[in-house]
């Protein structure tokens, strides 16, 4: 729930506190947390497990992902004009967005609806409504408010009313009551007492109500008005207790001063029942007709007081007569000689107060909150959307791609850089481009996208790797200077396998339609290349590019390499059910090709196996249970017969490349099983890469879009290279392609300059 909450003096925190502990007796499955705005730096309870600065707009994106973080299913906001920081209370919207981004619904409760905001006020409030589950108001004059202003559309909006304690309705020893109740009270003694309480401020009208006094007074001299109530921390904070003391020298002015009696105090529910109980009619003079809520009106109610209120809405919606009569009467706001004949009428005619009374408590009965709570339940059931993604640890930031766009020129993708400033003497790698063209891929394929840097990243990606030779008989270059050269000849390697992997995700991509017949071309003449590569991962590499495309000319060539990678798995050993005797890098892309290829190949077995290899490796990598944490087999490697990770010694940096391969593996055993467990672990290891890792610290750049090289036991890398930075969005990618993750907002560009290339690419 967020709201203000106690020990803040406001009407939204005591309702807020009510509600929820009405609920967990209403539900007491459900667990309840509050997120409380705060102005004050108070000190709170165990119920408030988040807080936001009031004031602090970045607060509410990390109370947000607070939120979900912590498993929550459902948000309740309250909203009232003023508790929110921003223009028009603006902040909430950026709690809001980033709710619907982390996948978590909220509904919201409206205690104010203005028929007339202002644009701002109507604009905040009406984005806040649209994005939300349900929206509850308190009436049904709320209702028909919300619809006429455009806030909510009638189909999500529900009408809840406020509730109120149950103890109003009992009869309450006076003796729980604190020393300034109890002395008030004994000092009232045998007179009829006119009632209000309530946080004390100008809208209440409390000056209207002591004007009409001197006319109730001279036909019932009996009559003590008591106005309970500390003032308000926002009148406070801006004038002090001059409005109280304002009241108490009209009331002196006007010859009423010995009727009118103040209990400064922020009082218990016990000691309000004690104080409704001893009413005869309580009071609301509040001064504006837009009122749609009075928390106090309805405690008035509920401990079944006859009512004089001025005709605001919710005193309509509340005093408006039923089969058993009307709980009160209404007059015009500010008109203060129908406010006295109001109550004078009623302290004249015992038979009316009855009437009024017999209905007020029978209204009353309809508002305590057990049954109050009941209704906000079933609202919030309807709410929650089915447990169908897996939560993770950490949020997903906005896509910023500019940090992609300072590596990549005409020529490639750079492959080094100096923290986020790319090293042109570094060059280019046949390894980088190809995942670029993967990911360039995957974002093409994303639902609106519009940048047209990802359509220039497709045609440079295809065009080295046309350049690199994919007909050479040996194999394909890899290593180009910046000033356009080949470093290298034709050969054999991972390379070769990247090289067939990205230009398969191309080939197989209806969004790359620009450059997927070209690709497509390539991918024909580097076939004859699968056959003669000779380690795991190349074959690896070229399997994940095969499985894509329904091709019956590469279903052969993607059979004999998952056959060789099934070789490599040997007789099931049950220590150590892996491709090699000693875990290097990107291992998890063994086990992830071997299980796409048997699923496109349709071969069970072969698939058994692959899953097999994943579970143990998952398992080595701490993803094995609820809440493991990713830690990534280190540049030291481990080898089968360590008896502990890395020997027993330090294990080396993690890279980004393993964390990437781990995501992919487990949502491929996701999209093969449909196990919910995969989908979780796909999750979890992603937020490696944003700080739950076991330095803490996330690899992901937020203000470039780049991704650190690398992680130590207590830091990451400063260098935000192409491996790197390539390897964040092919998980993030993967993770949004199968429903597991909403696609991030797009952020704003932040650009700088790249170096210019030297010279020309030089021709093949």
């Amino acid at each position: 729930m967020v709201s203000t909450a106690l020990p803040r003096r406001c009407g939204l925190a005591t309702f807020t506190s009510d509600l929820s502990k009405a609920l967990r007796a209403a539900a007491p499955r459900w667990e309840i947390g509050i997120c409380a705005v705060d102005r004050d730096r108070l000190r709170y309870g165990s119920e408030v497990t988040t807080v936001i600065g009031q004031d602090d707009p970045d607060d509410y994106v990390r109370a947000a992902d607070a939120i979900a973080d912590a498993g929550t299913d459902l948000v309740m906001i309250q909203h009232e004009y003023g508790i929110f920081g921003g223009p028009d209370g603006a902040h909430v919207l950026a709690l809001a967005a980033r709710l619907r981004e982390r996948g978590v619904p909220y509904t919201v409760t409206l205690h104010t609806v203005l028929a007339h905001p202002s644009p701002g006020q109507a604009a905040t409030l009406a984005q806040l409504c649209a994005g939300a589950a349900r929206v509850t108001v308190f009436t049904g004059t709320a209702r028909r408010l919300a619809i006429a202003t455009g806030l909510a559309r009638p189909g999500a909006l529900a009408v809840v009313p406020h509730g109120a304690p149950p103890v109003l309705r009992t009869s309450v020893d006076p003796a729980h009551a604190g020393p300034a109740v109890r002395a008030t009270l004994e000092r009232i003694e045998a007179g009829r007492v006119l009632a209000t309480f309530g946080l004390i401020g100008p809208g209440k009208g409390l000056e209207h109500a002591i004007a009409a006094l001197p006319a109730v007074v001279e036909r019932h001299p009996d009559v003590r008005y008591l106005i309970a109530g500390a003032t308000h921390p926002e009148v406070i904070r801006v004038d002090g207790e001059s409005y109280r003391h304002g009241l108490a020298d009209l009331a002196a002015r006007l010859g009423v001063g010995e009727h009118v009696h103040f209990i400064d105090a922020f009082l218990t529910e016990e000691e309000l029942a004690v104080l409704l109980r001893r009413t005869h009619l309580y009071v609301t003079p509040y001064r504006s007709p837009e009122q749609i809520c009075s928390g106090a009106l309805t405690f008035a109610l509920a401990a079944g007081c006859p009512v004089v209120s001025t005709d605001y809405r919710y005193a309509r919606d509340m005093l408006a007569p039923t089969r058993a009569g009307a709980p009160g009467a209404l007059v015009p706001c500010g008109d203060v000689e129908a406010l006295a004949a109001a109550i004078n009428d009623l302290l004249a005619d015992e038979e009316a107060w009855r009437r009024a009374r017999a209905a007020a408590d029978a209204l009353g009965a309809t508002l305590t909150w057990p049954s109050v709570a009941t209704r906000f339940a079933e609202v919030a059931s309807a709410s929650v959307r089915p447990r169908r993604r897996p939560r993770v640890g950490a949020s997903v930031p906005a896509l910023r791609l500019d940090h992609l766009d300072r590596l990549t020129d005409e020529i490639g993708i750079i492959q080094f850089a100096r923290g986020d400033r790319p090293d042109p003497d570094s060059g280019y790698c046949v390894d980088d481009v190809a995942r670029l063209a993967i990911v360039a891929a995957g974002l093409a394929a994303l639902p609106g996208q519009r940048d047209t840097r990802v359509g220039r990243w497709l045609s440079v990606a295809v065009r080295f790797l046309a350049a690199a030779g994919t007909d050479a008989a040996d194999g394909m270059r890899n290593l180009m200077g910046y000033d356009g050269t080949w470093r290298d000849g034709p050969h054999s390697g991972d390379h070769v396998g990247r090289a067939i992997w990205g230009l398969g995700v191309v080939a197989a991509n209806p969004a790359t339609a620009t450059v997927r017949i070209r690709a497509q071309r390539l991918l024909e003449r580097a076939l004859p290349l699968v056959e003669r590569l000779e380690y795991p991962r190349s074959v690896a590499y070229a399997m994940l590019g095969l499985a894509g495309l329904d091709d019956p000319t590469t279903r052969p060539v993607l059979h004999a390499g998952a056959r060789w990678l099934a070789d490599r798995l040997g007789e099931p050993d049950p220590v150590w059910p892996w491709f090699e005797p000693v875990l290097t890098y990107d291992n998890a892309r063994l086990a992830e090709a071997l299980l796409v290829a048997a699923m496109r190949l349709g071969e069970r077995d072969l698939a058994a196996r692959a899953l097999t290899a994943a579970d143990w490796y998952l398992a080595q990598v701490g993803l094995d249970g609820d809440g493991g944490v990713l830690r990534c087999v280190g540049n030291a490697w481990r080898h089968r017969d360590d008896p502990l990770p890395g020997g027993g010694r330090e294990a080396g940096d993690e890279q980004p490349l393993d964390a990437a391969a781990t995501v992919e593996l487990a949502v491929a055993a996701w999209r093969a099983t449909g196990r919910w467990r995969y989908a979780r672990i796909a999750r979890q290891a992603f937020g490696w890469f944003l700080g739950a890792n076991r330095a803490g610290v996330p690899l992901y750049d937020e203000a470039t879009g780049g991704c650190r090289d690398g992680l130590s036991a207590t830091a990451a890398n400063p260098n935000e290279g192409a491996e790197s930075t390539l390897a964040y969005y092919q998980a993030l990618l993967s993770l949004v392609q199968c429903g597991l993750m909403p696609a991030p907002s797009v952020a704003d560009r932040f650009t700088r300059r790249r170096p210019a290339p030297r010279l020309a690419p030089a021709r093949r």
